[in-house]
């Protein structure tokens, strides 16, 4: 057989597969610790939702299993020794674990936990065997991953004399057969005898039926229980029993099949009729006539490829999906398509519309807005018995007709949840056409987290376009991660490539927003970076672009408002030698802001104003400008901070007498201002503020000082305007 390398040393990939409860953890562990005693390095990963398979291999201890750990670690902190820990004689041990029970697709888990242990590097440590002990009563979409060629190449299968347990054993071939290709990878089976009367005759003549060996006969012992309240195998515990000895038949069967000894075989299932006659205790004579018939695919998606696109990575305010389509669509010579319900789609592509409609002087001639560079699968509930395979296909092929050249492909909740294997239906067509670009996101919401986990994920895929032979440029700077969801009005990116042109330099690319693929590519021509926030998902893309380019991303965001501005001008002096240059441009910016908000003064003087800010990480932007206007700030009303936030930043004015209220609810708000009548109400919130009071909302303007400007006049309007609209008085 042709064995796979990984990090240099020959690799070969067993699945365990056997109904629940019938010993194939038991098995699977022995096995691992006979392997490992003849010299092999072992990885065992346990599939089953009750993540038991390494016990018997780390002293009885159960560990993290990578369900739980990708449920509660943001992407950015994930190491792969977390999840991969050592057991006796050197084994790796892995546990997959399983949703909540009643909630979620377990088969879903399994893909889940292999992308995340290829993503944490898991291809690169190095073993010579990776076994896999997987539940295999239902071989859905999720727990059928072991079986295809790129996870498994050897199946044995596990049973007992019991009719269920030879029932399961022959759709676990079923299986197999449909991700053969006509490659044959069944290893034999594993009789774990149950005590039963006549139980050898009874998987014999199953065994003869479909054409497999027995290659090992373990009897039933109190050794097994003996050695699992030891928390250690029986290999281990008594290495001179019939059981050991038996167990070490199959370590030695899959030596042979590395070594070329030993030959696997077809799966050759059995129909209806021929599991009667096993059910009956009879044999199954002619049994080609009660072999199920292979049922081969004429579908291209389907067919073998020799390389992977990608999959990279991985809810609930907004899912993981959305984030991902937000990132990718934001390359704007490129077609980002959801693959899933039509509705998702709708939802994400409303959100980019609304967007563009608020600033549609901005967008550029020719540009395609982002909400019309999205298309949908369109998935419908049929889908949950049929697959999404066909209309994935279809509408790639759609859109190559109409002249696109580099697509995403977004996974969703549906398609993850039904097992769609999205990597192979585009690897087949990216075969065919070799000179377009396809990238797959899995960015299942379901499991892998919210808008800032697919958000993160997308930066990860649009990153692997980076051209990395290429060097910095002197006067050019990429900015990362925008995002000005609630922006306005047709200077928004004037004043984002002003700030930076009015020291000289050129923005090189937008990463994440509204980037060309060439722009991408050349990613490393800016001699600096700078994130445009400070909230986590900036943060998380940040550290990708640290950890994958080996460049530098500065800490401090754009600069919002006078210090912030002072700061970032200074900075740039020094990293690109203008020194003098960047504090006359400087003072320049200061002068005017200063001369402005004086004028200013004379309406806003005296104002009290009460601040509500439920979503800003940092508000010092604003309480700067208020208090250079000469108003009184009341009080600063926070609400509860996101839960996979930190705390908000400390205030620089936390010292200054304002009020600062942390964890406030909207009653909270209403009451601050029935006790302080304050004169303007300032939110970050769309909930209207109660009658008699003049409100505005404000958001993290544009970076520099025109932005803030613009802010401090549309505050000082407010004072011209009642308390109350006159509309209001009509009865």
């Amino acid at each position: 057989m042709r064995m796979r390398r990984q990090g240099g040393i020959g690799l070969i990939q067993i699945a365990v597969y056997g109904k629940g409860g019938i010993g194939k953890s038991t098995v699977s562990a022995n096995i691992s610790y006979a392997l490992a005693g003849m010299g092999k390095r072992v990885l065992q990963i346990g599939c089953d939702p009750k993540h038991d398979s390494t016990r018997a291999l780390l002293d009885g201890k159960a560990q993290t299993t990578v369900l739980s750990y990708i449920r509660d670690t943001p992407p950015y902190e994930r190491r792969l020794e977390d999840v991969v820990l050592e057991g006796v004689r050197g084994i790796g041990c892995v546990e997959a674990g399983g949703p909540e029970p009643g909630i979620g697709c377990a088969g879903r888990g399994i893909l889940s936990t292999f992308d995340t242990l290829k993503r944490l590097g898991l291809d690169d440590m190095g073993f010579d065997v990776k076994l896999y002990d997987v539940l295999g009563d239902v071989v859905c979409g999720g727990f059928a991953v072991p079986l295809r060629n790129e996870y498994a190449d050897g199946v044995y299968l596990v049973t007992s004399g019991e009719f269920m347990s030879i029932y399961a054993a022959n759709n676990i071939l079923k299986g197999l057969r449909n991700f053969d290709k006509g490659v044959p990878r069944v290893a034999g089976i594993i009789l774990n005898c149950r005590g039963m009367e006549g139980e050898y005759e009874s998987v014999g003549r199953f065994a003869d039926a479909v054409g497999l060996p027995i290659v090992a006969c373990i009897p039933r012992s109190r050794l097994f229980s003996n050695a699992e309240a030891a928390g250690r195998t029986v290999a281990d515990m008594f290495p001179d029993s019939d059981v050991a000895r038996e167990l070490r038949r199959v370590s030695d069967h899959v030596v042979g099949i590395m070594e070329g000894r030993t030959e696997l075989l077809r799966s050759r299932p059995l129909n209806d009729d021929g599991m009667a006659l096993i059910a009956g205790g009879r044999n199954v004579p002619g049994t080609d006539a009660f072999r199920e018939e292979a049922r081969t695919s004429g579908c291209r998606s389907c067919a073998e490829s020799p390389k992977k696109i990608t999959t990279e990575d991985r809810i609930i305010p907004s899912c993981a999906a959305a984030g991902a389509v937000h990132g990718c669509s934001s390359i704007t010579d490129s077609v980002t398509i959801v693959h899933g319900p039509r509705s998702c789609a709708h939802i994400m592509t409303s959100s980019k519309n609304l967007t563009e409609i608020g600033r549609r002087r901005t967008i550029g001639a020719g540009r395609i807005p982002q909400g019309m560079r999205i298309a949908s699968t369109d998935m419908d509930d049929t889908v949950s018995v049929f697959g999404g395979a066909g209309l994935l296909e279809q509408k790639i092929r759609d859109l190559i007709s109409e002249g696109h050249r580099s697509f995403f492909v977004v996974t969703t909740c549906v398609s993850g949840i039904i097992g769609d294997n999205t990597i192979d239906i585009v690897n087949a067509i990216s075969n065919e056409h070799p000179d377009l670009y396809f990238r797959v996101v899995e960015a299942d919401g379901n499991i892998l987290g919210d808008w800032e986990e697919g958000y993160i994920e997308s930066a990860n895929a649009l990153l692997d376009m980076v051209d990395e032979t290429i060097g910095p440029e002197d006067d050019a700077v990429n900015l990362v991660a925008e995002r000005y969801f609630f922006k306005r009005g047709e200077r928004l990116d004037n004043e984002v490539f002003d700030l930076f042109s009015s020291f000289g330099l050129r923005v090189n690319c937008r990463f994440m927003y509204e980037s060309t693929m060439d722009s991408v590519v050349g990613f490393k021509r800016g001699g600096m970076n700078f994130v445009s926030n400070s909230d986590r998902a900036s943060r998380g893309v940040s550290g990708l672009i640290e950890s994958k380019l080996g460049v530098r991303v500065e800490r401090e965001p754009l600069p919002v408002g006078v210090r912030e501005y002072a700061a970032f001008s200074e900075r740039i002096g020094r990293e690109f030698g203008m020194e003098g240059r960047a504090a006359e441009v400087c003072e320049r910016e200061v002068s005017a802001y200063r001369s402005e908000t004086e004028a200013l003064r004379e309406r806003l003087e005296g104002r009290t104003v009460l601040v509500e800010n439920r979503f800003s990480q940092n508000t010092d932007w604003l309480l700067e400008l208020l208090l250079d206007l000469g108003t009184e700030i009341v009080a600063v009303d926070s609400g509860p901070v996101h839960r996979w936030r930190e705390r908000r930043p400390a205030s620089r004015y936390a010292s200054s007498g304002i009020r600062f209220r942390q964890n406030c609810c909207r009653e909270d708000v209403l009451a601050d201002m029935d006790r302080h009548s304050p004169d303007i109400v300032l939110t970050d919130s769309v909930i209207s503020c109660a009658d008699g009071v003049r409100n505005t909302t404000y958001s993290r303007p544009a970076p520099g000082l025109r932005g803030v400007l613009g802010y401090a006049r549309r505050f000082a309007d407010l004072t011209l305007l009642p308390a109350t609209e006159g509309w209001r008085n009509i009865s």
